[in-house]
């Protein structure tokens, strides 16, 4: 377990992100919140949040999304494979009487904290 972990109390951890896909995906539906991808070689950790979960989770698994972002957790992602990493979801936020700015306001606040 790394130091972020410890901090924060994880609503749930999926120690393989290759053998858990079914259950990252599933899991999550009509949720937002806070994620944490974690290398599980170097500790190495990507925090992320999003309105939705489940089609955020899901693009992480789109072989064409993916190859197509650049950013550093997609490019991780593609070099060392799912099984590298765990993934664990730190908090989720209830959004329901809040607009869509003002979700997406709170999550990226929530994210930076």
């Amino acid at each position: 377990m790394t130091k972020l972990q410890l901090f924060f109390s994880t609503i749930v951890m999926y120690p393989n992100a290759s053998t858990d896909k079914e259950s990252i995906l599933k899991d999550h539906k009509e949720k937002a919140g806070i994620y944490l991808w974690t290398h599980l070689g170097s500790g190495k950790m990507y925090v992320g949040s999003a309105v939705d979960l489940s089609r955020r989770l899901k693009n992480y698994y789109s072989t064409y999304k993916l190859k197509r972002a650049n950013n550093y957790i997609c490019n991780a992602l593609n070099h060392h494979k799912y099984s590298a990493f765990s993934l664990s979801i730190l908090e989720y936020i209830d959004i329901t009487n809040l607009s869509l700015e003002e979700a997406r306001k709170l999550i990226l606040e929530r994210e930076q904290y």
